[in-house]
């Protein structure tokens, strides 16, 4: 509507349940992703969103990039100030299938020096899924729990091939909207906390066969979306 206390005229907006009035100007439709790194073996619980860029990535030991996670710092600490959030889906991505390089026992982001990285195959993400139990917390209230499937990454490669030995595995098929979304949005504010917890209810499973036919993936990144509007802040 134009024309409401503090809008300026013309200006689109809409009005949250609490009375708060927001103009669609100062949002816009984006997300923020995170990343971990789980190990053939692995039983303990991992917490995505928790680490910025430049920090270790959970689960494993390497130093988070850009392409890791797009946070400036961890979810612990909540959003920068003056920052808001109306999440409405989240999403789980399979990154890769990995193993270290030659003499190393933890995972680079490059492939050099014998490290190797594939896409996940059917197998290895089957394993992986049906232990694996995600659940989302903000500000210390849990909004969702499930599996992969239960929140498919809405992007990604698709690969059609009349080969039989070629198999690609993601988790669900690419498009802009396929991903859990829901009705009424978590609407999340400066300095509230938000983790993605992760606990294998058993010991995962990851030993996927190498193109290469070397040694075995036994390593594999993930990466969780969480999309919807975020307020543009000047900084």
């Amino acid at each position: 509507m134009s024309g409401t206390v503090g809008v300026a005229p013309s200006t689109a907006t809409f009005t949250l349940a609490d009375g708060q009035t927001m103009a669609l100007a100062d949002w816009r439709d984006d997300k923020y992703y995170a990343s971990a790194e789980l190990q053939n073996g692995d039983t303990q619980q991992i917490e995505v969103f928790i680490a910025g860029r430049s920090q270790t990535i959970p689960g494993g030991n390497r130093q988070q990039t850009r392409v890791d996670t797009n946070l400036r710092r961890g979810g612990e600490s909540g959003l920068p100030k003056d920052f808001e959030m109306l999440v409405y889906g989240w999403g789980v991505k399979f990154v890769r299938a990995m193993r270290p390089a030659t003499g190393e026992t933890q995972p680079r982001l490059a492939d050099t020096g014998g490290a190797l990285s594939d896409p996940l195959n059917l197998r290895t993400m089957f394993n992986i899924d049906r232990v694996l139990y995600h659940e989302y917390f903000y500000n210390g209230k849990s909004y969702t729990q499930g599996v992969a499937q239960d929140y498919p990454q809405g992007h990604g490669y698709h690969v059609f091939s009349t080969n039989t030995g070629f198999e690609l595995a993601q988790n669900g098929v690419p498009s802009p909207r396929d991903r859990q979304a829901l009705v009424i949005p978590v609407y999340e504010r400066e300095n509230l906390d938000f983790r993605w917890v992760m606990q294998p209810e058993a010991a995962l499973a990851i030993a996927q066969a190498a193109s290469d036919e070397a040694a075995v993936l036994n390593f594999v990144d993930l990466k969780v979306y969480k999309v919807g509007l975020i307020k543009v802040t000047v900084v």
